[in-house]
């Protein structure tokens, strides 16, 4: 029988219980998807601890972004047939070796993307897409600062952004992650646990500052992104890997006039015809070379609770998956 990444309960990595579970015959517009790799993001443990803002039923299989191979089809599905590689997004359940899934969340991957390529972008590529495209849209010669220069969001953002032709700095929490920034594509590199980035970000513009700022770390940065921005600037925040941020001080933000959003993907493909321009767009970028995935570690799903505490550790660099036998 397949087996399952399940938890009973919210909690730690404890609460995860690998299990064999039934097989599943689709119903009426679903496919059977047998995994070959899953997105690991940090969402998940979020999610395991009950603190994401979508609270899953208990019990539930985690994992929400997956590509594989259809199985079997159930009745009146026409659209996608036996054989075909898919990948999804958004849909509960993919830290298992298969699933019944409704076909209204797959998309067919391009014979010249792997299935490994799709889970580590899909999600990030489309993040990028529309911070870099649509919320600030990048100008050549923009200088613009991205947290997390060495992460799997972050690498999407910095190699998305060198592409429209922007100057990056990018910041890392050690050492070891400075050359991963690096070969990410970052002009400048800040070790935030060395130096404080707002004074080199501003001894790198000469006391300018940055038109934007893209955010995933949240609470420990917030007062210092404020400083770096030059007037009229943007703080784009996505995430809060420190913490949630504070209230918003309106008239922090007036005394340089700067624009504050805290973002989220789901607003920007809300509808089938967006949802399809902007993954069209990423596969674009990745087909022509101008993001790679850059996965450090694939974990198997008996390791998936180690992987959790590594992310959660911030023990990896790059991008991490989940990936299943044949």
């Amino acid at each position: 029988m397949p087996k399952s990444a399940i938890i009973r309960r919210f909690g730690g990595p404890e609460v995860i219980s690998i299990e064999e579970v039934p097989h599943e015959k689709p119903g009426a517009g679903q496919v059977l998807l047998r995994h070959q790799a899953s997105a690991i993001h940090l969402a998940d443990p979020l999610m395991r601890e009950g603190l994401y803002y979508f609270k899953p039923d208990l019990p539930a299989v985690l994992g929400i972004e997956g590509a594989g191979q259809i199985e079997q089809v159930g009745p009146g599905v026409n659209n996608f047939k036996v054989g075909e590689r898919v990948s999804y997004r958004f849909s509960l359940g993919s830290y298992s070796e298969e699933r019944v899934i409704d076909t209204q969340h797959l998309q067919k991957l391009p014979n010249e993307i792997d299935t490994k390529v799709s889970v580590a972008i899909g999600t990030r590529g489309l993040t990028a897409q529309y911070l870099l495209r649509q919320l600030y849209p990048i100008k050549p010669e923009d200088i613009v600062l991205i947290h997390a220069a060495a992460g799997g969001m972050g690498g999407v953002l910095t190699q998305w952004a060198k592409h429209l032709g922007a100057i990056v700095i990018g910041t890392v929490g050690n050492r070891e992650k400075v050359k991963v920034a690096e070969l990410n594509g970052c002009d400048y590199v800040i070790n935030y646990n060395q130096d404080n980035f707002a004074d080199v970000v501003l001894d790198i513009t000469n006391n300018i500052g940055v038109p934007v700022v893209y955010d995933s770390v949240g609470l420990s940065a917030y007062k210092n992104n404020l400083k770096v921005l030059s007037p009229r600037g943007w703080l784009i925040n996505y995430g809060h890997s420190s913490g949630f941020l504070p209230s918003i001080d309106a008239m922090e933000l007036n005394t340089k006039s700067l624009v504050f959003t805290k973002a989220s993907l789901k607003d920007f493909n809300s509808t089938a015809e967006d949802n399809h321009r902007m993954i069209t767009e990423v596969n674009e970028m990745i087909t022509g070379g101008f993001i790679k995935a850059n996965i450090t570690r694939e974990y198997t799903l008996d390791e998936i609770s180690k992987a959790h505490e590594d992310i959660l550790n911030r023990k990896t660099n790059g991008t991490v998956i989940l990936t299943f036998n044949d």
